[in-house]
């Protein structure tokens, strides 16, 4: 399997420093392996949890002499990064790992930003994991369709005025019917003080009709108008050439005396709708996959999408003195049971712990009592240990998608994780 038969699914790069070797693992499979030169003893290759978070086509080094740097995929500001390079067949590079042509080339339009690339001492390969607090992404609403999607005219006039059908509307509508009747039976049996003449009876009726005829508006049209958004004007009756009312009236005159006009009671305009909140005032809708971070030391879990931190909230760990040891747990694609995983563990190099390394103090502190620490964690035993906030994994269960990553460690954030990064873990 090569490049040109990737499956679907996230994409891993394990660099292995004593075998001088890079993997490449697309949804969990192993489709391409080549040669690397990684960093001199003076300027060694950093170990640990990175990601892609630069690509250049044509980079040139900033930092040695403007040396070019094609098909470069960064993993660290301070410098670090794959690019294609001279391979002698040993360490040779400033700290960079250096690729072939053929697999640069190849590499470089196959991933994007965010891409896994894990660097360790020996060979290190993903394997499927399943754990009951992994996180799993939260289920969407299915939308409601409603049984008659479409209507025209005719049709929303017949749902306004259509009875109601709750019992509660039903005993509105009963109350309301029964009144009307009692009204019109009072009426048929309450004399007029005026009976009106069988010659008024025939003027009345045709007063009526000849009204009812001028106003040719449906009677639901109250109901029509009862569902137009607020906002929406009613439209305009086309003037009759013979209504005076619609010709010009000529100028009035203004009154005598100290009469002050007093306007005439306007309507108020239809107001417009109220302008969208700019993307200022609103919070942005980020997108991305999601990175995870535990951190024993800091005894926090730290979040964040796209390379942006979203929040960080306290975690309780059981046994805070013992290590966890880093692990990685990769979303590979949403399943029927929620979300499938993947997980590699970091063996930690027990010749140069990260805290002495990066405490370069000149003086020694007084000998203290051993300390018998034990070996660090399983992936299990880990994720059993690490009591998550329940709002947090909410939070968490509503932006996963394929690709998020969990990462648990014993070291905190480190130099390197900054702006535009994901976390970056050093293991030595």
């Amino acid at each position: 399997m090569g490049f040109g038969e990737l499956p679907k699914g996230p994409l891993q790069i394990v660099v292995s420093i004593d075998h001088q070797r890079v993997t490449l693992f697309s949804n969990g499979v192993r489709v391409a392996q080549g040669p690397v030169s990684t960093g001199v003893p003076g300027h060694p290759t950093p170990m640990g949890v990175f990601s892609v978070i630069e690509k250049d086509r044509y980079h040139r080094s900033n930092l040695y002499s403007n040396a070019p740097m094609p098909f470069m995929q960064r993993i660290t500001w301070s410098g670090v990064a794959l690019h294609e390079g001279v391979l002698p067949g040993y360490p040779a590079s400033h700290g960079c790992i250096r690729m072939s042509r053929d697999f640069a080339q190849k590499l470089w339009p196959t991933t994007e930003l965010g891409a896994r690339v894990i660097i360790a001492r020996g060979e290190l390969a993903p394997v499927d994991f399943e754990h009951p607090k992994l996180i799993v992404p939260k289920p969407k609403p299915e939308p409601q369709v409603a049984g008659n999607a479409t209507t025209d005219g005719h049709n929303v006039a017949q749902i306004a005025v259509a009875p109601a059908t709750t019992p509660g509307a039903r005993d509105v509508a009963t109350t309301a019917r029964a009144a009307t009747d009692e009204r019109e039976n009072a009426e048929s049996t309450t004399p007029s003080s005026q009976p009106m003449k069988p010659a008024e009876d025939v003027k009345a009726a045709a007063s009526m009709q000849s009204a009812e005829a001028s106003d040719p508006t449906p009677k639901v049209i109250l109901a029509q108008e009862s569902l137009r958004p607020a906002d929406a004007a009613a439209p305009l009756a086309p003037a009759d050439p013979g209504d005076t009312s619609a010709q010009p009236r000529p100028p009035e005159v203004a009154p005598a005396g100290n009469d002050v006009i007093k306007p005439a009671p306007t309507i108020d305009p239809v107001k417009p709708n109220a302008p969208r909140l700019r993307s200022a005032d609103q919070p942005a809708k980020r997108s991305g996959q999601v990175a995870v971070f535990v951190s024993r030391k800091e005894k926090k879990i730290f979040v964040r999408q796209g390379f942006v931190p979203l929040f960080d909230v306290p975690v309780v760990i059981e046994e805070p003195d013992q290590p966890l040891g880093t692990h990685v747990f990769t979303a590979m694609e949403v399943t029927d049971k929620g979300m499938r995983w993947n997980l590699m563990t970091i063996p930690t190099d027990p010749s140069a712990p990260v805290e002495q390394r990066e405490s370069r103090k000149k003086w020694k502190e007084p000998s203290r009592p051993a300390v018998q620490i034990k070996s660090p964690s399983t992936a299990a035993e880990a994720l059993d240990r690490i009591q998550m906030p329940k709002d947090a994994v909410d939070r968490i269960s509503e932006l996963l998608i394929p690709g998020s990553s969990l990462l648990i460690s014993d070291e905190g954030l480190g130099r390197e994780t900054g702006r535009y990064t994901e976390f970056i873990v050093l293991s030595q």
